[in-house]
């Protein structure tokens, strides 16, 4: 009887021990992405296009008409620590800037870019440039271009934000254009701390006792 006395106790024992346990498990969570094919400034002014924040997927074939920039396919996807941006055929002919391809991906707070065949004044630029690689280049009888890519800037809430190509284009004496290609943001994944475990609640039981 002794025994089975026992075997009762490492019962009871054993279903108090479970919610103990479970408790300790942590949960990872991520802040909401967000992302954006192009932006410009100057000469022509476009607001971020197509945007996208939380979890939304847009695509956009043509950018709002104007004299200078040229692209077929802009493509947006956000989610919870997950961003990503893709233009396809991006032309700035005044400036010769062009690329197949233009990506940016930020995932749980690590971002990297990606280029296709893409030139300005006839200079390749880096397929997959190292983090804010800065480059001048001269672009023949309009003056030098300033361009950043794989530009990688962590935000004041610990998100990170990557933007493919950064660049400040001249388009002759006192005009310049500026241009934002690609562009994701995103948060690290975080691990919440395991809540606190609950007070063990006792087990009635009737065992019976013999001498």
């Amino acid at each position: 009887m002794r025994s089975i006395r026992l075997a009762a106790c490492a019962a009871i024992a054993g279903a108090l021990a479970a919610p103990l346990v479970m408790s300790e498990t942590a949960s990872a969570t991520g802040g909401t992405g967000s992302a954006y094919g192009l932006a410009a400034t100057g000469l022509v002014a476009i607001p971020a296009t197509p945007a996208v924040a939380a979890t939304a997927d847009r695509s956009l074939l043509h950018l709002p008409a104007n004299p200078l920039i040229d692209v077929k396919v802009l493509h947006v996807t956000a989610k919870p620590a997950y961003a990503r941006a893709s233009v396809t055929d991006l032309s700035v002919a005044k400036a010769a800037l062009r690329a197949h391809l233009v990506t940016a991906t930020c995932t749980a707070g690590t971002a990297t870019s990606h280029l296709v065949n893409a030139t300005l004044a006839g200079r390749r630029l880096a397929a997959d440039a190292a983090p804010n690689s800065a480059l001048r280049i001269p672009v023949q009888g309009l003056g030098a271009a300033s361009v950043t890519l794989n530009k990688q800037v962590r935000n004041a809430d610990g998100t990170v934000t990557v933007t493919a190509i950064e660049a400040i284009l001249p388009l002759g004496p006192g005009h310049t254009q500026t241009l934002s290609v690609s562009s994701a943001t995103c948060a690290g994944i975080r691990k919440e701390p395991p809540g606190q475990a609950p007070k063990p609640e006792p087990v009635p039981s009737d065992l019976p006792v013999t001498g």
